[in-house]
């Protein structure tokens, strides 16, 4: 008589226990589907999504790093607009200029964040009018201020320019320096604007006064600023800066002594408050007709950064998974994509993430996504989201899609909806416990 081999006989037991196995729908076996990763379990993406476009709440854009201004008439989102309030604040106390200065000119100094991709959002041939004004309220960098802040400002501009963005070249500049013969230099790109010699001699003027004394003194004078730019020629776009280091944005004075030329420069860094203001027009546009109507959502779902617009989204039969028992979830995950077209020429929202909002209107973050551009879509994982909503440990009033960087961020996105070619699912694995 043989024997059978150990590797034989551990063959036969496990052939045996696929067997058995098999037996029981929801068990892993031949009933079972397998994903790409090679988890197990019975697959249902025909889950029910209902899926809108709604307004965004008004968003915290006091103190960040990026802050955005500009006019962008978008085609599918209808019109944009940004703008930034700012401080500038003194280098020094009890500051004196001298006897007998005469200024040479006085110029903002706004720099591109160093990320190229961040700089400009829309249509780079557009033209834009730049103002800035003075701000005629105080504002102050320990506190919050929100994107539909509107500020008072002084009724004339001290400086305007006309201007083409080109974010990503240097500029050349005469780059003065005391005691030494002046230099031309390239530096890095920024928006370079000349006030107005006006404002530039009211500040020499007070040389060695009180205004120039302390930092809240000169605050209390000079409260802030006020930048816009307004479309002039083609879509316009959205332009971002980094207020954050004063050595690369910053309001300079240049000045001539008796004896040489010198500069004076007024800080614009992480110590200043800046805030950003948002507005969104969306008259005559396909978003309007779906804010009035909430079914429009199944074909398309418009998501737009800086407070403009996110995903509200339901999934109203998601408890029939557990008709025929508990289950443990092994896998779920939101799937979408941009329309097709729509990614292009303005690209897509880069990271979606999906929110919570609870019965008391606080919002938990479940989730993020980053955007597959080879694939051309979104992937959400809500393994375990989905499992304690079914569980009823997490007991949300409302559910949300919107752009992860929304404050800052100047992009969207026209989802796919339920209806499309592309629709998007909720694709869950699961096993059923017994």
């Amino acid at each position: 008589m043989k024997f059978i081999k150990s590797r034989d006989l551990l063959i036969l037991l496990i052939s045996l226990f696929i067997l058995q196995s098999c037996k029981k729908e929801g068990d892993i076996g031949l009933e079972q589907q397998i994903d790409e990763e090679g988890l197990y379990g019975k697959l249902v993406d025909t889950s029910t999504i209902r899926m809108y476009s709604v307004k965004d709440d008004s968003l915290i854009t006091s103190n960040f790093v990026r802050n955005q201004v500009g006019e962008f008439q978008d085609p599918l989102f209808g019109k944009t607009i940004a703008t930034i309030a700012f401080q500038a604040t003194l280098p020094k106390n009890n500051v004196d200029f001298g006897t007998g200065v005469v200024l040479d000119s006085v110029v903002l100094v706004m720099a591109y964040p160093s990320v190229k991709a961040e700089r400009f959002y829309g249509d780079s041939s557009s033209r834009f009018e730049v103002k800035l004004h003075q701000l005629d309220e105080d504002i102050y960098n320990d506190s919050t201020y929100y994107s539909n802040r509107i500020f008072r400002l002084k009724s004339t501009p001290i400086g305007t320019m006309s201007y083409q963005p080109r974010p990503d070249d240097s500029i050349t500049i005469q780059n003065v320096r005391v005691g030494k013969a002046d230099t031309i230099a390239k530096i890095y790109p920024h928006l370079r604007m000349r006030l107005n010699d006006a404002f530039g001699n009211e500040i020499l003027a007070k040389s060695g006064q009180t205004d120039l004394s302390t930092g809240a003194a000169f605050l209390a004078a000079y409260k802030g600023f006020y930048l816009s730019a307004t479309r002039v020629s083609g879509d316009g776009g959205i332009l971002s800066y980094d207020l954050t280091n004063s050595n690369r944005s910053y309001i300079v004075l240049y000045y001539k002594t008796s004896t040489d030329t010198t500069n004076f420069v007024l800080n614009i860094n992480s110590s200043s408050a800046n805030i950003n203001h948002y507005e969104h027009d969306y008259t005559g546009t396909e978003v309007a007709t779906q804010l009035a109507d909430s079914n429009l959502g199944n074909d398309k779902v418009f998501v737009q950064s800086l407070a403009g617009l996110r995903g509200k989204m339901k999934f109203p039969n998601i408890d029939r998974l557990l008709d025929s028992g508990a289950i443990a979830v092994n896998k779920a995950e939101l799937i979408f994509k941009p329309l097709s077209g729509s990614e292009s020429p303005y690209a897509p929202i880069i990271t979606f993430t999906v929110k919570g909002r609870f019965s008391d209107n606080s919002e938990t973050l479940l989730n993020t996504g980053v955007y597959n551009s080879t694939k051309k879509e979104y992937k959400i994982d809500l393994t375990r989201s989905i499992q304690f909503i079914i569980d009823k440990k997490l007991v949300l009033k409302e559910l949300y899609i919107e752009d992860n960087s929304k404050q800052i961020n100047p992009r969207r996105t026209l989802i796919a909806g339920v209806n499309s070619s592309n629709p998007i699912k909720l694709r869950i694995f699961y096993t059923k416990l017994y």
